[in-house]
């Protein structure tokens, strides 16, 4: 394999994709009314989430020209570069997630050549390093929890995210016109594949609003510790929907959710200086390369069940073994299984990197202001709780369980 400037666009352009999706999703509440909220169905981050990937996989699924998929690319990049300068949260969200989503699905519409595998492997890369790394970025650039943003004044603009925007449109350009994707395949369009990519964000979104309609119902047994009973729907949604494809394109769709259910997206706990997130970047990329040479996605899934795993040692001094795995398995892993899923067609694809943003959500929300102060009585544990227990092995049982599906779906033919 010959390291291309295609591959290097692809994989900027997918960081961007992945900082862009991470964007509308939401991990704080602060309500103060009451439960019922049918307005989260179409005002809060989630929805961002939601139109993000429905743009991604209608681009990806519907569109066959090279000419239509790169304008609507740099359409996509144009729309996150003035989302910010629009107004109003929301406005800001429908924006920030149709530029997400027609950025995306371009890229994966402009992988569909004879080097398919390496470039949706790039574009792969790309995105988890931008779903890992956002949430340390963002403590690095501000002083404040994004919690508090709703309460503090924006910028006008922001001059490093307008470089990066202006970047990766230069490199796009440069690649476009250099030809370096190589000669254009037509791909048959999938039927089953686009229902999945509708219905699955549309579970999300739905469950994100049940889960909105109980937040008055926190305590130790109640919506907070409760979030995971929620979030098995949607373990049981992938796998059927997977199952559900043709031949063995759902394996990179179980390698997502494998994702979703094994780790934290943006994970809470920062390095002290910000080159040590160049770590987890070189490791999204060592685990791309190794996937791509030597693809064994149920041993990928089995390392993301030692992360799951992991999450039971919240207390000190073995509390040390959750951030090492969260810091160094969890990209390698994951960008390990999903690049040994690839390819799969621009559908399916599309999907895949844009669920770890639109599931995510009802699975590790936490509580805005509650996040400072314990819900219930603060006595100290040396070991973890029942609930420890429960939740960690329910995320295990989920990445287990997408694993076995994975090694069945390996069984069908190509």
């Amino acid at each position: 394999m010959t390291f291309r400037i295609s591959h290097v666009c692809l994989l900027l352009g997918g960081f961007v994709a992945g900082i862009a999706l991470t964007s509308t999703t939401s991990r704080e509440f602060a309500f103060v009314v009451d439960g019922e909220r049918l307005d989260a169905l179409y005002l809060w981050p989630a929805a961002g989430a939601f139109l993000a990937a429905i743009v991604a996989v209608l681009v990806a699924a519907l569109v066959r020209t090279r000419r239509i998929l790169s304008t609507l690319s740099f359409a996509g990049l144009a729309l996150l570069g003035v989302a910010p300068s629009t107004g109003p949260w929301d406005v800001e969200v429908y924006l920030g997630g149709v530029g997400a989503g027609l950025l995306l699905g371009g890229l994966v519409g402009l992988c569909a050549t004879a080097d398919r595998a390496w470039l949706q492997t790039a574009l792969a890369a790309g995105v988890l390093a931008g779903l890992l790394l956002a949430g340390p970025i963002d403590h690095f650039r501000t002083s404040f929890p994004r919690r508090y943003a709703g309460y503090l004044p924006e910028p006008a603009f922001d001059p490093v995210a307008l470089t990066v925007l202006a970047l990766t449109s230069l490199v796009l350009a440069v690649t476009l016109a250099s030809g370096d994707f190589g000669e254009w395949t037509d791909v048959a369009m999938s039927g089953r594949a686009l229902v999945v990519g509708i219905v699955l964000p549309l579970i999300g979104l739905v469950l994100y609003w049940w889960f909105v309609r109980r937040v008055w119902n926190v305590g130790t047994y109640g919506a907070m510790q409760g979030r995971w009973m929620f979030g098995l729907v949607l373990v049981v949604a992938v796998i059927a929907a997977s199952l559900w494809l043709e031949s063995r394109t759902g394996i990179v769709l179980l390698a997502a959710m494998a994702f979703v259910a094994a780790g934290d997206i943006g994970v809470a706990a920062f390095p002290d200086s910000w080159p040590w997130l160049l770590v987890p970047a070189a490791l999204v990329l060592t685990g791309a390369v190794l996937g791509r040479r030597y693809p064994q996605p149920v041993l990928g899934i089995a390392a993301l069940a030692v992360v799951a795993a992991s999450t039971m040692f919240e207390h000190p001094p073995w509390d040390n073994l959750q951030v090492g795995a969260t810091w160094l398995l969890l990209p390698l892993a994951a960008s390990y299984t999903v690049a040994s899923s690839l390819p799969s067609s621009e559908s399916v694809t599309a999907t895949s990197l844009a669920v770890p943003a639109a599931l995510a959500v009802p699975l590790i929300a936490d509580y805005g202001w509650t996040a400072y102060a314990p819900l219930v009585g603060s006595e100290s544990t040396v070991g973890p709780d029942s609930w420890a227990w429960t939740s960690t092995g329910l995320s295990v049982a989920a990445v287990v369980a997408c694993g076995l599906a994975a090694a069945y779906l390996g069984t069908r033919p190509s």
